[in-house]
């Protein structure tokens, strides 16, 4: 069962994945770049798994729809719903793990969009966005690891 505090720790999550991913928001060749990931992996650590998950899966998916980007959602929903699930999993009760954790959720973010936009739009496409992808998943590790230690004396967890 969820307590009302885990639950309303990762609504308020959700809401700044889906701020953190509309604004700033770059324009790349098919979407766009953001800083949400940091948010998703700040959860991750912060909440664990399961709130990590929807956090992500729903703020994500949720900016998209707000961004114009509605033919996103789907993925974006399975995507970064299973990024933040493996970051908070990997990352458990395990300080020195959340590094390798963090790095770990990008690449399911990156593998994910890669296959999301050979799809959508065309193999090429994917090449493309491909670097994007993975520099802002790197830039989103960079404002977790700025954000966790602040995230978690806020929200008094020992993750």
């Amino acid at each position: 069962m969820i307590g009302t505090r885990l639950l309303v720790t990762s609504a308020l999550f959700a809401a700044l994945i889906t701020v953190g991913t509309l604004l700033p928001k770059i324009p790349g060749p098919t979407g766009y770049y953001h800083l949400g990931d940091g948010f998703i992996y700040t959860a991750a650590i912060v909440l664990g798994p399961g709130p990590a998950a929807a956090a992500g899966a729903l703020g994500s998916a949720l900016a998209d729809y707000l961004g114009n980007a509605a033919h996103w959602a789907p993925w974006t929903l399975v995507i970064k719903g299973i990024a933040g699930y493996v970051v908070g999993a990997v990352a458990l009760g395990k300080p020195s793990r959340r590094l390798v954790a963090m790095v770990l959720g990008a690449a399911i973010t990156v593998v994910g969009y890669t296959i999301a936009t050979a799809v959508i739009y065309d193999p090429r496409a994917a090449l493309v966005e491909t670097a994007g992808n993975i520099a802002q998943t790197a830039v989103g590790i960079i404002v977790a690891l700025a954000l966790i230690p602040a995230a978690s004396r806020a929200f008094k967890t020992s993750r």
